[in-house]
């Protein structure tokens, strides 16, 4: 199958159009599996356009209306309530915030250089001035953690690519050589008219 319509890929485009519109449906089942059969619109014309078997796509399909939208709202829902929520970080990391994680790690660090030994007393004052972006860091692992998630749907959904496979069948292939074949015949025969009609209409000598 083509890598377009492969599992894996077609299931990467739909949690990309779900995250495009994660925070107005997340909560709501039949929103989320509008947007699925919304995101497949483009991946079924472009199927159409190859003149493949219809098995295959309309199995897909099923198997991604039947997989994403538990396993999608499963890491979803915690995971926009968190953002929400600031990711929990105080003031949501705003500069008083980060200040006061610098202010916090200054003192800290003050009290540390009187009991560490002469070589390592610059170490917490390095840890002090990275502070200032302990709340990126925060977001940084949470949005990570999230796209790791992701990625965990859309490895089992490509597990189950040679089952979808198996929808098509030797009969389904010989179809397609067929209308190959059909198709390249009728573009030839196409050819041949326009280039006959190109030389009848070629002024005589």
């Amino acid at each position: 199958m083509l890598k377009a319509f492969s599992a894996g890929q077609v299931t990467a485009d739909v949690l990309a159009h779900l995250e495009r519109r994660r925070p107005a449906i997340v909560g709501d089942d039949a929103a989320i599996r509008a947007e699925i059969t919304a995101a497949l619109e483009p991946v079924r014309r472009e199927y159409a356009e190859y003149d493949l078997p219809d098995r295959y796509l309309d199995a897909l399909t099923a198997e991604l209306l039947g997989t994403i939208p538990a396993r999608w709202r499963q890491v979803a829902e915690p995971f926009t309530a968190d953002e929400r929520r600031g990711f929990g970080i105080w003031r949501h990391g705003d500069v008083v915030a980060r200040l006061a994680f610098v202010g916090i790690g200054l003192l800290a660090s003050v009290f540390a250089a009187r009991i560490l030994p002469s070589w390592q007393k610059w170490l917490p004052f390095l840890f002090t001035a990275g502070a200032w972006w302990l709340p990126d860091l925060q977001i940084g692992s949470r949005r990570r953690r999230y796209a790791q998630q992701l990625g965990e749907i859309v490895a089992q959904m490509e597990q189950a690519q040679r089952q979808l496979e198996r929808q098509v069948t030797t009969e389904d292939l010989i179809g397609d050589v067929d209308r190959l074949r059909a198709a390249r015949a009728r573009t030839e025969s196409t050819g041949h008219e326009s280039l006959a009609r190109t030389e009848s209409e070629r002024p005589k000598p």
